[in-house]
């Protein structure tokens, strides 16, 4: 089966163990199996905590594991086991797979029995982005250094809720009898069916909500008496009160605005959806706006301290450009000089 050789996969990967051809190959099943992202987000959890873990404990973890459930796993594979497989430096994934498996395999069973609210979280870590297909049909593209969380059985209730921290692109699955509710920091987005965007990190500027197709009934969060109607292609921004405004108790400035596309070259990009092709599209913002989103999108940490720096203006698109690359796009525009270490960039 497909889930089997994703794991196997994303196993070796997430271990720095996979080949190139591997990598190849998972990244074609995820892409035609895209619920697979969820195995990919439970291994990575599982992962992060077992650092603090010892072998031996490990070990004794997998053997229970392996004793309670003999009868409905299979503990081979290919001839191997999976213990002896991976047993060289990813014993704590191994384990990790089988617990997967064994979720899997009785969730249907135990699941409806209790009335506990299964979540299930999704993470994009920096420089990367996934896509998963929810429950109910609704297709979900998240951006770089973002998390959505959603009920796994979000069907069986009167209405389909998930939590995003970041930016998401979605296309809802239409049901009249469930609205489709996005929640934010900031902002609560109600949908029957539709395609829309949203973006809102945490410590940016601005958060902003982008309609493609449909409609959608928007309401923020700290005026919750106020909901506001888009219409496709128009976006909501929420922009961060200045010191000025702040005294006057505004904590933000509301603007409704029609999205127009960017022309470069002789190509034209729509800037607020661009991310879900795959391409960093940006237009007339300072290298300090720049910052976090470039951080974001390379999975670097960038230092700039220049107070002139900050405020050179850039417009642009990156597609296949690394840092290094994109850097010196910028200083065709603007003089400036960067220095990269591993991870960390400083600009000077």
């Amino acid at each position: 089966m497909h889930e089997n050789r994703i794991v196997e996969l994303l196993t070796r990967k997430i271990a720095g163990e996979a080949t190139p051809d591997e990598l190849g190959e998972l990244s074609y099943l995820l892409t035609k199996y895209p619920d697979a992202v969820y195995y990919e987000a439970l291994l990575e959890q599982v992962w992060d905590l077992g650092h603090d873990s010892g072998q031996e404990d490990l070990e004794e973890a997998f053997e229970k594991h392996k004793l309670n459930n003999q009868d409905d796993l299979d503990f081979e594979t290919k001839g191997k086991s999976f213990y002896s497989f991976f047993k060289s430096n990813v014993l704590l994934l191994t384990t990790a797979v089988l617990i997967i498996f064994s979720t899997s395999l009785y969730f249907s069973k135990y699941y409806h029995s209790s009335n506990k609210v299964v979540r299930v979280d999704i993470y994009a870590g920096k420089g990367i982005r996934k896509e998963v297909k929810l429950p109910d049909g609704t297709f979900v593209r998240l951006n770089s250094d973002s998390k959505l969380s959603y009920d796994l059985d979000m069907q069986r209730h009167d209405q389909r809720d998930v939590s995003l921290t970041g930016e998401a692109f979605f296309k809802v699955a239409h049901d009249k009898k469930r609205p489709f509710i996005v929640k934010t920091n900031k902002v609560a987005i109600k949908v029957l069916g539709t395609e829309f965007n949203v973006r809102d990190y945490p410590g940016d500027k601005v958060s902003e909500t982008t309609l493609i197709k449909g409609s959608i009934e928007l309401t923020i969060n700290d005026r919750s008496d106020q909901k506001f109607l888009l219409k496709p292609s128009e976006k909501l921004a929420l922009v961060k009160s200045s010191k000025k405004t702040l005294e006057k108790g505004i904590s933000s400035v509301l603007m409704i605005d029609n999205i127009s596309p960017i022309k470069l070259g002789d190509q034209e990009y729509i800037e607020e959806i661009s991310w879900t092709e795959n391409k960093f599209v940006f237009e007339n913002e300072s290298f300090e706006d720049l910052i976090p989103k470039l951080e974001r999108w390379y999975n670097v940490k960038i230092i700039l301290n220049d107070t002139t720096i900050k405020s050179y203006r850039f417009t642009g698109v990156f597609i296949k450009e690394n840092i290094i690359q994109a850097l010196e796009a910028m200083q065709l525009i603007k003089s400036f000089h960067y220095k990269l270490n591993e991870n960390e960039v400083k600009i000077y």
